[in-house]
């Protein structure tokens, strides 16, 4: 595991007040587990898997059917009244794989209701995506190595802080403790709405949406402020309206230092014989493979871990962060930088940074997308015309002031006083076994606890 130099000196800014009693707020959090089922169990999430699968699509077929037909009749003269077309609401559906469902699948009663009503409740909202113009019109899926299938809270609850109880499957064991969702629920503070199991990366997952009481404090007066400079050579870089540097993140390049060995791993697994139509694929191409998923798992959670580390110390210890609202998704179209964008993940950083900082209390402001924030010099003001990304200091040619590129335009982020963005509600947790190979040393505790201090303080490894 390849470590990351993240260092933090703290702000000697005067330190906001925070209420001491924050009112308590009702918001929507997913906790996340990797379990770990039995053989006989694991059958049995296939079967509720390829439920849903099934499911979905016949009802997105006969859907099709019956609008083809209508069309049909609609071009040949007849009248069509509305009343003839199939609905595509959640409970249309719902009634129309109830009349349907002993003619189409007369296996259906071996898997829970939650299977139905998931690729009921998915179909809906495929189509209203697509009617809203925001989704291509709902295709067919396909079988897969992977899937989900999302159980209502009626189906699942937890037994203890490490087992979860299902629906005609059983208890199931997590890896890892679930205490803190345990305690929620214990003491009454947190309600399961649902549960979504899948597999991916070779593990099978649970995922927990749970309305939580959350004590919520007021948004504290910008007396600490941060502006925050994401790039490719170093990740974040961190500076206070007076220019000093506070946050040196590198970038640890998750992918690109595992890439020689998950090209490797991918090799041998195209040398075995993988699945196709007819054919099962062999036991040693399901090793290698599991093999190759592993790798893709070590570096997404190392990645994640990373980012919920940084993003985390950011919100409890400072009241304003300011970063660039980048076009990521164009960047990503860029075949020189993609790589390097997708393994850098800002969309993550930016997602992280809008519902943490809701929960400690500060705030996250977005600077304009055409702010010259590299461009411009933080000595002077002046703005260059011209700064190639192969330039990594900036020169000023009006007052000489020269410095780190990164440094100077995290500087002019901190100074940007523009309006602030709405926050999101929504965590997952890395976990790993590459994820974490010394403990962080991160302040757990909210803003505002640090001590000042004259040298930097080291937060990563």
């Amino acid at each position: 595991m390849h470590k990351a130099n993240v260092t933090l000196r703290a702000d000697t800014a005067p330190v906001a007040t925070v209420d001491s009693s924050p009112a308590l707020t009702t918001i929507t959090q997913a906790y996340r587990f990797a379990i770990d089922p039995s053989p006989e169990q694991a059958n049995l999430f296939r079967s509720h898997i390829g439920g849903s699968r099934f499911a979905y699509n016949a009802l997105l077929g006969l859907v099709k059917a019956n609008w083809d037909e209508n069309r049909a009749r609609k071009e040949a003269g007849e009248d069509v009244a509305k009343e003839d077309y199939l609905g595509t609401s959640h409970f249309d559906l719902l009634y129309l794989w109830a009349a349907k469902r002993d003619e189409l699948a007369p296996w259906w009663a071996a898997n829970g209701s939650s299977t139905y009503n998931d690729a009921a409740q998915r179909l809906s909202r495929a189509f209203a995506n697509w009617r809203k113009g925001v989704g291509k019109f709902p295709t067919f899926k396909s079988r897969g190595r992977s899937g989900s299938v999302r159980f209502m809270n009626t189906a699942v609850r937890l037994s203890d802080a490490h087992h979860v109880r299902f629906a005609r499957i059983g208890e199931v064991k997590t890896y890892e403790s679930m205490r803190k969702l345990y305690r929620h629920l214990e003491r009454g503070t947190g309600r399961i709405l649902a549960a979504t199991v899948s597999q991916a990366s070779g593990r099978w997952w649970i995922s927990f949406t749970v309305e939580v009481q959350r004590a919520i404090p007021t948004t504290r007066p910008p007396e600490r402020v941060i502006g925050v400079d994401v790039g490719i050579s170093t990740l974040y870089t961190g500076a206070t309206p007076s220019g000093e540097h506070v946050l040196s993140v590198a970038n640890p390049r998750h992918y690109q230092r595992s890439e020689a060995k998950l090209a490797r791993a991918q090799r041998v697994a195209s040398r075995r014989r993988g699945p196709r139509r007819g054919v099962a694929p062999s036991n040693r191409w399901l090793r290698a493979n599991a093999r190759v998923q592993q790798i893709h798992h070590q570096i997404a959670d190392s990645r994640r871990n990373l980012i919920h580390e940084t993003t985390t110390m950011l919100a409890k210890h400072y009241d304003r962060i300011v970063i660039e609202d980048l076009n990521v998704r164009g960047m990503v179209r860029n075949h020189a930088l993609a790589k390097h964008v997708a393994d850098a993940s800002w969309g993550e950083f930016r997602r992280q940074l809008a519902y943490k900082t809701a929960w400690y209390g500060s705030e996250l402001v977005l600077a304009d997308r055409f702010y010259p924030s590299s461009k411009t010099c933080a000595g002077c003001g002046a703005v260059k015309a011209k700064l190639p990304l192969t330039l990594r200091t900036y020169a000023c040619e009006h007052c000489g002031h020269v410095l780190d590129r990164d440094l100077n335009a995290a500087t002019n982020l901190a100074r940007w006083t523009s309006q602030s963005t709405a926050a999101g509600t929504h965590s997952v947790a890395g976990r790993g076994g590459a994820v974490r190979p010394s403990r962080q040393n991160i302040d757990e505790s909210a803003h505002p606890v640090e001590a000042s201090t004259e040298a930097p303080t080291l937060v990563g490894v």
